[in-house]
Parts: C-alpha cells; sequence; structure tokens
C-alpha cells in the first residue's frame, strides 16, 4: 500500500470528526438559553354543597314492636253446660262489641227467675194487706180515742208487720234482680271489637263460675313501645292524661316483599323510667284501626297490624326554624365546617348544631345562606388553602 493512501484512510475520519464538533459546538452556542416560568399551583380539588337555612320538622326514627291496647281473660259468672259457641269462636276470631261468644245452659236461672217472681208477687201482696190493716187501725184508733191527746202503741196500728212486709218485698226485688242477672250472664257478649287470642271450650262443656274461657284482645287500637333516646324527647309533644293537647303525631310501617304498608299513629304518653341497660325511655303510639292498611304498593291486599310484628316507626315531632341541614361528612370535629370563599381558598369556620339526625346534621348559627360547605376531605386542610371546585374540573 502507497503512502498518500494510507495518509488519506487515516487524515480524512480525523477532518470529518473536528468538522462535526465544529458544527456542533456553534450550534450550542448559538441556541437561545430557555425561558424559566412559575408553575402555578391549580389547587386542591373539592366537592362542595351552597348552604341555604330552612324550616325544617324534627323526624325521629326508631323501630318497635306492635303490642294490644286492650286485652281481658273471659271469665263466666255462672255455672253451666255450654250450648252454644260461635262459629267464629276460635284462636284469631274476629267479633264486634255485643256479638254473642258463647251461651250456657240457661233453663235452671230461668226456673230460678219465676219462683223470684213468684216470691215477690207474694210479697207484694204481704204489704198491700198490711197497709190495709195498718190504716184500719188508724180509724178503729182514731173513732174510739177521739178528743184524747193519746199516742198509739205501734203494735196497735200494725206498724211492725207493715214494716216486715216491706222488707221482705225489697228482698224479693233484689233476689229476682239477681236472678235476672245470672240469666243475663248465661250469654256471653264480646264487650268490645276483639280478636280470639285463645279459647278453651267447647259445646257440652260444663263450666263453672270463675274458670278462665278465653283471652280476646281488642282490635280498634293497637300500641308500639317505642325506645328513644332522652335527647329526642325535646323534639316530641307527649299527651298527659292532665292536659288536652295532642301528641306528636307517626308513621308506622313494614316492608314485606318488597311492599311498604304504613299506618297512622300518635304519641300517647311516656312509660315514664328509663332502661337500665340501654339506658333508652319509651314512649307509646298508637294506631286506630290496625287491621286495615292505608299505604304501600300492595296490590289492593291489607296488611294486619298484629302482635308482636316488629315495624319501622317514624315520629313527626316539633319544626326548627332557620336551620341549615348538612351531611354528617361536612362536619370537621366537634362544631367545625370547612367553606370555600370567594377567593377560592379554605376558611374554618365555627358553628352551633342543634341536633345530629340519621343522616345529616343540623346547624343555626355559623352559617349564612350561600356559603359553599366543602364536602371533601383533605389531609392538612387549614385556613388560606388554594381550593378548586370539582363542578368546575367537570367542565374543562
Amino acid at each position: 500500500m502507497s503512502f498518500p493512501k494510507t495518509a488519506t484512510k487515516i487524515i480524512l475520519p480525523l477532518v470529518i470528526l473536528a468538522i462535526g464538533i465544529f458544527v456542533t459546538v456553534l450550534l450550542i452556542k448559538s441556541r437561545e438559553a430557555p425561558r424559566k416560568e412559575a408553575k402555578e399551583r391549580p389547587g386542591a380539588l373539592v366537592q362542595v354543597l351552597e348552604s341555604a337555612s330552612e324550616d325544617r320538622m324534627v323526624n325521629v326514627y326508631a323501630t318497635g314492636t306492635v303490642q294490644v291496647d286492650q286485652e281481658v281473660e273471659i271469665i263466666p259468672q255462672v255455672s253451666g253446660r255450654i250450648v252454644e259457641v260461635a262459629s267464629g269462636f276460635l284462636a284469631g276470631g274476629f267479633f264486634e262489641k255485643g256479638d254473642l261468644l258463647f251461651a250456657i245452659e240457661a233453663i235452671d236461672y230461668e226456673l230460678a227467675v219465676e219462683r223470684a217472681r213468684s216470691v215477690l208477687a207474694k210479697a207484694e201482696s204481704d204489704v198491700a194487706e198490711n197497709e190495709g190493716r195498718s190504716r184500719i187501725a188508724r180509724l178503729e184508733w182514731d173513732r174510739l180515742n177521739k178528743g184524747k191527746n193519746l199516742v198509739p202503741n205501734p203494735l196497735v196500728l200494725n206498724e211492725p208487720q207493715l214494716k216486715n212486709a216491706k222488707a221482705s218485698l225489697a228482698a224479693a226485688k233484689a233476689s229476682l234482680r239477681q236472678t235476672e242477672l245470672d240469666l243475663e250472664r248465661t250469654r256471653i257478649i264480646a264487650p268490645f271489637n276483639c280478636r280470639v287470642r285463645s279459647e278453651q271450650i267447647g259445646p257440652g262443656q260444663y263450666i263453672r263460675s270463675g274458670e278462665k274461657a278465653a283471652v280476646i284482645a281488642g282490635t280498634d287500637t293497637a300500641e308500639i313501645i317505642v325506645p328513644l333516646e332522652l335527647s329526642e324527647l325535646r323534639w316530641l309533644d307527649i299527651s298527659r292524661q292532665s292536659s288536652d293537647e295532642n301528641g306528636s303525631e307517626a308513621t308506622v310501617s313494614v316492608k314485606v316483599d318488597g311492599s311498604r304498608y304504613t299506618w297512622k299513629g300518635r304519641v300517647v304518653r311516656a312509660l315514664g323510667e328509663v332502661d337500665e341497660k340501654s339506658r333508652l325511655t319509651q314512649v307509646v303510639v298508637r294506631v286506630d284501626n290496625p287491621y286495615s292498611s292505608i299505604g304501600g304498593n300492595n296490590n289492593n291486599n291489607s296488611l294486619d297490624l298484629t302482635l308482636g310484628m316488629f315495624v319501622d316507626v317514624v315520629i313527626h315531632g316539633r319544626h326548627e326554624s332557620d336551620v341549615t341541614v348538612l351531611p354528617r361528612k361536612a362536619l370537621r370535629g366537634p362544631s367545625t365546617v370547612w367553606i370555600m370563599n370567594d377567593d377560592n381558598k379554605l376558611e374554618v369556620r365555627d358553628v352551633k348544631i342543634v341536633r345530629y339526625d340519621k343522616d345529616t346534621v343540623w346547624i343555626n348559627e355559623g352559617l349564612d345562606s350561600g356559603d359553599m360547605v366543602i364536602l371533601t376531605a383533605l389531609s392538612g386542610g387549614s385556613d388560606g388553602m388554594k381550593l378548586r371546585r370539582q363542578e368546575q374540573e367537570a367542565v374543562k
């Protein structure tokens, strides 16, 4: 290989490399330096709710168990063989006030009434006879002792005999009334609209006076015992026997197979004691006509509010004026909320809470209508923290 060719192979790459380095240095020196820009932080993304004051009714939510308002034992006052039993006189049967439940054989009591009537007739005759004798004795005395200032002996005027006859008449009347009552008591009548809870008799059975024949429960009303926190009582009106005021209205409901059935009720009294274990007090909600549903998508089929049923109860209490109702998640600490002010910055606001509801908190001081209350939980949130609304972000 000749020298010129060898030199060319060595020198040419070096020249190309030097030209490349020169051009690179030239480009670097001629490039403009990038401008430095301060990046603005957009602020924490938050969800807000505009506050608004309103007048609102307090609803107290609770549960309870249905109990009967009236319940009595049917105990005959006379003895005898049962000769008639109403067809529906079985557990679960319904009766209206005045309906016959069962009847006891009455022949013995009918005969007793006849005997009492004959004794009464004899007593009335004795009284009439002794009254006549007493009048005649008085006339004889007056004729024989005319003009004399004498006091007749009662025996002369037949007065003791007359008193005895009148006493016998009174006893005969009482005896007749007693036998008539016994006869009436052979027919056992429903004392009020009722439902039979249990019965222990049948036709032909001999029952003695004082034996329990059945237990019946009233159907005109039902009662629900509702346990409540003591703090809830301040929101309710509870009627008292010495007052004409009506208790708070209530809605009783139960959900069955996807349908909700409702009844209207009213708080009628408080039991006046606190349970030692639960520390809850109890009020009584009364429902009229519990055997007829008044609501719910029940395909026209009624549902009875029966004994032992576990139900939901909403008691409609007093009204509270000018309150702001917020979700509980808006509360920060015992009595603080966060506000997004007009400068899109966080502001810590102290508020006064009047009620904690099931899912909400009621505030009556510390907020103005139109305040943007922050619902989002922020880690390290503090006064002056920059914010941006979630709704605005969604639009962008």
